[in-house]
């Protein structure tokens, strides 16, 4: 199985919390994979730079700008392991 094949299946959320049990936001299904951990790397280096911002600059709303962006890109990694684990 390549990656090239592999597809998102859309059943990954993100954004949860104890009032409602399930995530605000959903990976769509039929991303192609290897697309989905592109774009998930180019969060990543956004949260990398965030994090080094609000740490320097002592900024709480930039740190939770990368909490949840960080939280956006593992969901995109976990949907694209279930797509490759189904094909």
């Amino acid at each position: 199985m390549s990656m090239e094949t592999g597809k998102t299946v859309g059943v990954v959320d993100f954004i949860r919390s104890e009032p409602a049990p399930m995530g605000l936001f959903r990976i769509a299904p039929g991303v192609p994979c290897d697309y989905a951990l592109e774009q998930a790397s180019t969060v990543m280096g956004c949260v990398h730079k965030l994090i080094e911002a609000g740490l320097l600059d002592e900024d709480g709303e930039m740190m939770w700008a990368a909490y949840f962006l960080n939280e956006f890109a593992k969901a995109i990694i976990d949907d694209v392991g279930l797509g490759l684990k189904k094909a």
